[in-house]
């Protein structure tokens, strides 16, 4: 099996850690626009990719980004720098929405402040990548093996002339491994940034989501690879396993974190429960499909601790004055992880020790914090974006 990609030595990380740090002072918005998709991959669950669901109004778009700036703000104001504000657009496949074009025209007027990425399968022609060049700022183009030949090699075009502003994840099917293997090679000759991902990554013993097809099991000599190529990257990479568990994780951003003080884009174990955690100051997730706002889109752990909702989009106002008040009394809730992985937002400041320091570098001085204490995260129970479309909750 063949091996991609050079070694990087200035890249590391400690197996025994205790503290995480973000590096990028970020604010990141993901927007999940709806399940919408021009594809029909069979590892992709139906609470992420249907071809039937209703798209949301440009009104409602519009309304709703209002408020989605006006909680970041928020945050900036008891931030020691403003972060960097960057709106995330995903789905489904967020191109196929009528207005979603002329909603990235509405936030570049009205917000500049925020960069406008874009998360995409790639498979579009010509004069929608001119809309993707002059209306994103970047993001992430998906290359997907189910797809015609015609679609990929379409993709892999795209994501060649999108390479100054988008990185490529390519999804490494497990019965399409070579031709994976071979993407990343041309890929990396055009000088585009890609992450080879393992499908099904969030939960990776889950029996039922691998009976499913959703998370794939791949034999020793693909993990093999999969390790190989991280130890090229000068990670510090697990001999054992045969899941990403098992193996680690890269930043699914590609972006550079410390790691008790190393520079590092991989973890050889997520399992942070217990530590204290400051997503919330990283990150928002909205499903406008179930009119949900999350902390985080893969975490979910709202401010008291639980794996639920912050509450509904529709009732914007409301997430906004109950974060108002945890601010303007100069104490607000530090998060306790109750989960055993991490999925998305391994990468933001968290410790197992005490949090102060971590929290005073980025935070105004007056600003405290109370921490929530720690739940019982449980994947039968914790109401997750699966759960809710599971339940009807629409």
């Amino acid at each position: 099996m063949k091996s991609v990609g050079g070694v990087r030595n200035d890249i590391g990380h400690l197996v025994d850690m205790n503290n995480i740090e973000d590096q990028s002072n970020r604010y990141q918005i993901i927007w999940d626009l709806g399940r919408r998709c021009s594809y029909a991959c069979t590892y992709c669950p139906p609470h992420r990719n249907n071809k039937t669901s209703a798209f949301v109004t440009y009104e409602t778009l519009c309304k709703s980004l209002d408020g989605v700036a006006e909680y970041a703000l928020l945050y900036d104001a008891f931030r020691k720098k403003p972060a960097l504000k960057k709106l995330s657009f995903t789905g489904g496949e967020p191109t196929v929405h009528p207005d979603f074009f002329k909603f990235l025209k509405y936030a570049k007027n009205e917000y500049p402040e925020f960069s406008r990425g874009l998360t995409t399968n790639g498979w579009f022609k010509n004069s929608v990548l001119d809309k993707v060049l002059s209306l994103t700022t970047g993001g992430t183009i998906s290359y997907h093996c189910e797809s015609t030949t015609k679609q990929k090699k379409q993709v892999v075009s795209n994501a060649i002339i999108l390479r100054e502003k988008y990185k490529c994840n390519v999804m490494f099917h497990k019965d399409y491994f070579e031709e994976c293997i071979d993407v990343c090679e041309t890929l990396e000759k055009n000088s585009v940034d890609y992450v080879p991902r393992i499908i099904g990554d969030d939960n990776p013993d889950d029996k039922k989501s691998i009976e499913l097809g959703y998370t794939h099991r791949y034999t020793r000599e693909q993990m093999k690879w999969f390790r190989n190529y991280w130890k090229q990257k000068g990670q510090n990479v697990t001999e054992e396993g045969d899941t990403q568990k098992g193996l680690g994780r890269p930043c699914c951003g590609g972006r550079c974190f410390k790691a008790d003080g190393v520079d590092s884009y991989f973890l050889a174990d997520t399992n942070f429960l217990g530590w204290n955690c400051m997503v919330n100051w990283y990150f928002l997730f909205l499903n406008s499909e179930l009119d949900a706002v999350y902390t985080h889109q893969t975490c979910g752990v709202n401010l008291n601790g639980e794996v639920a909702p912050l509450g509904k989009i529709s009732e914007f106002d409301k997430i906004i004055d109950d974060l108002a008040d945890n601010l303007y009394q100069k104490k607000v809730p530090m998060i306790t992880c109750p989960k055993t992985f991490c999925g998305c937002g391994m990468c933001i400041t968290k410790t197992s020790k005490n949090i102060d320091e971590m929290f005073n570098r980025h935070t105004i001085d007056e600003l405290n914090y109370e921490i929530v204490s720690q739940k019982e995260s449980n994947w039968e129970t914790d109401l997750t974006i699966k759960k809710l479309f599971q339940n009807g909750v629409l």
